[in-house]
């Protein structure tokens, strides 16, 4: 890590002109995990998340702290969001009549670049985004997001009204924080298991990722979820890539099930009688337990 970097790269993003995507000389052939790689370089050289991920998977115990990361939103990230967003369609802007079906594309061609093992193909692009994934490729811009970390996808989704008929509201990034420094933050919480039964875009946990590596959340809805591993990859590797001396039930998918009732049972046990494992989904989003509705 090294933190003389981040205000030049800060300086650098704010100072630059927006990207235009333009035809391609040839054609994109993008590989499964194809943006991995320059996350972690990029990751490692700000926060070190993922470089502590690796120490951790080596040693097979818990080595060192937690390398904590300042939550900071930005505008230079919205907009490059945005840009992104309103590059996917090939008729202007992305908020419009297909605005979910835009959104859901977008998470799914970053969970495919990041590796994601449930999206393991490049996302099928529909007629009016011929050309999407040449266009993001061009517009998307990974430095920004890890120049200034914050939940932007559910900042998004919640300024345009996604999932609120599900009881999708967000907590503010600052309660949130406050909220995991009040129940973990005055003890050594690294191995203490930390869950959001209606996890949404991972805000609650994100701000716990400072202080624990047990991370666990489940939802019904599969947008929020696919942006709760977005989130994830970009900040909190162990939420995504649990590790397995600590949570080997986790990162066994024979296991989701019984994971999913017990994060329920225990957090609200009411909605047992209520939802059910999607075990017929559930390979798309793990570790995050997709959960939908039960009908009797």
């Amino acid at each position: 890590m090294r933190p003389d970097l981040l205000p030049v790269l800060r300086q650098s993003i704010t100072n630059a002109k927006p990207r235009n995507p333009k035809p391609l000389a040839a054609p994109l052939k993008l590989e499964h995990g194809w943006l991995l790689p320059y996350l972690l370089a990029i990751e490692d050289a700000l926060w070190g998340r993922w470089q502590h991920w690796h120490e951790m998977m080596l040693a097979g115990r818990v080595v060192g702290s937690i390398p904590v990361i300042d939550w900071e939103s930005n505008q230079a990230a919205r907009r490059m969001l945005e840009a992104s967003l309103n590059t996917v369609t090939t008729h202007g802007s992305w908020q419009g009549w297909g605005s979910w079906q835009v959104f859901d594309y977008f998470l799914d061609w970053l969970l495919f670049g990041l590796g994601h093992r449930g999206k393991s193909s490049l996302p099928a692009e529909p007629t009016d985004f011929t050309g999407a994934s040449e266009r993001l490729y061009q517009v998307f811009n990974l430095e920004t997001l890890l120049a200034w970390p914050h939940d932007y996808l559910g900042e998004i989704l919640a300024e345009n009204r996604h999932g609120q008929h599900l009881g999708f509201y967000p907590t503010p990034m600052e309660v949130a924080r406050m909220m995991a420094a009040m129940t973990v933050g005055g003890e050594d919480a690294r191995t203490k298991s930390v869950c959001d039964p209606c996890v949404g875009t991972g805000r609650l946990l994100l701000a716990a990722s400072n202080h624990s590596y047990r991370l666990y959340g489940c939802d019904l809805n599969p947008t929020v979820i696919k942006a709760t591993l977005v989130n994830g990859y970009l900040y909190a590797p162990w939420l995504v890539r649990p590790f397995p001396f600590l949570d080997p039930h986790n990162c066994d998918p024979a296991a989701s099930q019984t994971v999913s009732d017990s994060l329920i049972l225990q957090a609200c046990p009411e909605q047992l009688a209520t939802t059910e494992h999607d075990a017929d989904e559930q390979f798309r989003f793990e570790p995050i337990k997709k959960r939908r509705p039960r009908y009797t």
